[in-house]
Order: structure tokens, then C-alpha cells, then sequence
């Protein structure tokens, strides 16, 4: 069964199993869960800020349907002149992911260490920030 997405509850979740195998020094599959967790978090302030979606969740527009590093770009120009554009400074001009990839799930672990996976770990958690301060602001 594949249950909707909900962007919100996935940013959260893959934050905190992250989180979870980074102080286990599982830097691999944390690395994978730093990227969905940015990347869930950026489609929920989309959603929020009036993102179309089908009857399951998944964004209409292909422009959205995106993984890291190509949905950094969709999300900057998404935001650009909308409401919250005092907020998004709180987010890396750069892209913080675009040396990661949802393929690197099938990279054998060696290629991943603390060094490595800090940046995205500190952008995921920038995010995760932005994300917070949205709700906070009555947004999402």
C-alpha cells in the first residue's frame, strides 16, 4: 500500500533517524536521511505557500517533483517574491546538496565519513530551522 505524502511528518521523521544513525556513525544512510529530510522540508514550505498536488501528495508540477541537488533551484524560484521572502535568508544562497544524490543509496559505505556528511547534516538542519520558523509564523 502506498500511503500520501505528507511532507511535514517526512521532514521530521528522516531528521530524527538521521540524527539517530550520525551518532551511531552510520554516515551512509545518514547521509540519505539528511538529504530527504531538507528535501521534505522544502516541499512542505511549498505545499504551505500553496505548492498543487495530486490526490496522493506528489507535487503536479515536474518542476517540483524533484530530488536534491535539482529541487534547491525549484524551491529558490518558488519562494522568490512570495510573503516569506524575509525568512528565506535563513537558508545557503548555494546549494548545500549539490553534491548529493539519491543514488548514492546503492554507494558502498565506505565513501561516506563524518566529513562528508556534516555539510548536509548542517544544511538539513538549516532547513529544518526555516521550516520551524514558518510554522511559527503561521505559514505552515
Amino acid at each position: 500500500m502506498v500511503y500520501p505524502a505528507n511532507f511535514g511528518d517526512a521532514h521530521v521523521r528522516h531528521w530524527q533517524d538521521a540524527e539517530l544513525l550520525f551518532g551511531a556513525q552510520c554516515w551512509a544512510n545518514a547521509d540519505q536521511l539528511y538529504g530527504y529530510s531538507a528535501e521534505c522540508g522544502l516541499k512542505a514550505v511549498m505545499l504551505a505557500l500553496g505548492m498543487h498536488v495530486s490526490a496522493a501528495g506528489s507535487p503536479t508540477n515536474r518542476r517540483y517533483k524533484q530530488h536534491f541537488p535539482t529541487l534547491w533551484g525549484g524551491f529558490r524560484s518558488f519562494v522568490h517574491g512570495r510573503p516569506i521572502g524575509s525568512l528565506v535568508h535563513h537558508l545557503p544562497q548555494a546549494n548545500p546538496f549539490a553534491g548529493w544524490s539519491q543514488d548514492n543509496r546503492y554507494a558502498a559505505s565506505h565513501h561516506f565519513d563524518e566529513k562528508t556528511v556534516t555539510p548536509h547534516r548542517e544544511a538539513a538542519h538549516k532547513v529544518r530551522q526555516f521550516y520551524m520558523r514558518l510554522r511559527l509564523s503561521g505559514y505552515a
